[in-house]
């Protein structure tokens, strides 16, 4: 019989463990943080240093919810509990790192060489009075709490394969539809011609945008532009790029002998791949049709777009919050049901945001069953 067994040892799995001294954590993979050691490229962006008002903006769903929980567990605190567990932070511009600069270094903080890991996949949870049974690929765990914390189905080779929703599901719990979170966009059609070139832009979807830079690649853009407008793509859909608007007339007068492509205030290649064969005309040629096209196709470029599904690094949708008391993260459906992290229908920004998500909702969880 455990008092507490955590399902996945990811960064919520991991942060809970550390905050509760009866507790195991069932890891389907041979060591438990695969997905932790890529964050930040392998640095660990942990958290962002701002207040919880400031937070907000960068996190998308049930705004109530998501403010109780970041209130109960700050960035500051998060900074100070790794603190004790021996990390020194490092700010960049907010951005919060282990002052080494290696996810190592969090990984082997969250799990303590008393950290009781048990192997194996949990196929199915039953509750009968008062106890939870949970079958795995290699036996039957008894447990009086569970906290479900396996992530979305962002990096399935991590673990994070969608799994939770499973388990949520058989226990009664609604899900918002899984979608990715954190992506590199595919463009249709593509600007595979400007692959490589790094510039900032506006991407807007209704009324939604987000201002930031971006890498173009051979199936569309990645770069933060990119994974912070990626939540709002479920499947293929119409969006607008905004790329520099040129000013074409001014243009033309001054320098009507350049070709196009070396006059637009974005790289040639790039004008290239925008215009095609009017990129290599002169300003002074240009008709007003193909004026009007440039200023088009530059300040407001219509694509079908979605998010690449095998480069997200979080998930949107998932637990519905309505059914998760954001006081406990207990659920409301049954007693003694925690939920932690990506599996929950929250998602934010790169930046640290994800994490802090993970880390505050695994300390309400932790806490709440330690009262």
């Amino acid at each position: 019989m455990i008092d507490t067994l955590i399902i996945g040892g990811g960064a919520a799995g991991l942060y809970a463990s550390s905050l509760l001294s009866e507790a195991a954590i069932l890891e389907r993979n041979e060591e438990c943080g695969r997905k932790l050691l890529l964050t930040g490229g392998g640095r660990c962006n942990y958290t962002h240093n701002s207040s919880v008002q400031e937070l907000l903006s960068h996190y998308h769903g049930n705004l109530p919810f998501i403010r109780k929980v970041l209130y109960s567990h700050s960035p500051a605190e998060i900074i100070e509990r790794f603190k004790k567990l021996g990390i020194s932070p490092s700010d960049e511009n907010g951005k919060i790192f282990p002052l080494k600069g290696d996810a190592e270094d969090i990984l082997g903080a969250l799990l303590k060489n008393d950290t009781n890991v048990i192997h194996g996949k949990a196929l199915e949870i039953t509750k009968e009075d008062g106890i939870f049974s949970v079958t795995t690929d290699s036996g039957v765990i008894k447990a009086r709490n569970i906290i479900i914390a396996t992530g979305g189905n962002a990096y399935p080779h991590t673990g994070s394969d969608g799994s939770g929703y499973h388990l949520a599901k058989s226990l009664g719990h609604s899900i918002t539809s899984p979608h990715p979170a954190l992506a590199a966009i595919a463009l249709e059609p593509s600007l595979k011609d400007a692959e490589g070139i790094s510039l900032s832009l506006e991407l807007r979807k209704g009324k939604k945008s987000v201002s930031d830079m971006a890498v173009v690649t051979k199936r569309g853009i990645s770069g933060p532009a990119a994974e912070n407008f990626s939540y709002l793509l479920n499947g293929r859909e119409e969006i607008t790029i905004c790329f520099a608007s040129p000013d074409i007339k001014t243009l033309r007068e001054r320098k009507g002998a350049m070709l196009v492509k070396n006059a637009l205030p974005v790289p040639p290649r790039l004008g290239e791949a925008l215009l095609g064969e009017i990129a290599d005309k002169k300003l002074g040629n240009l008709s007003k049709k193909e004026e009007l096209l440039i200023t088009e196709r530059s300040s407001r470029h219509s694509f079908r777009a979605s998010a690449i599904a095998e480069s997200a690094m979080s998930t949107a949708g998932g637990v519905k919050t309505a059914e998760i008391n954001a006081d406990t993260m207990e659920s409301k459906l049954v007693s003694g049901l925690y939920f932690a992290g990506d599996i929950i229908d929250v998602d934010a920004d790169c930046g640290g945001y994800s994490l802090t998500w993970a880390f505050a909702t695994a300390f309400i969880a932790a806490r709440a069953i330690r009262s």
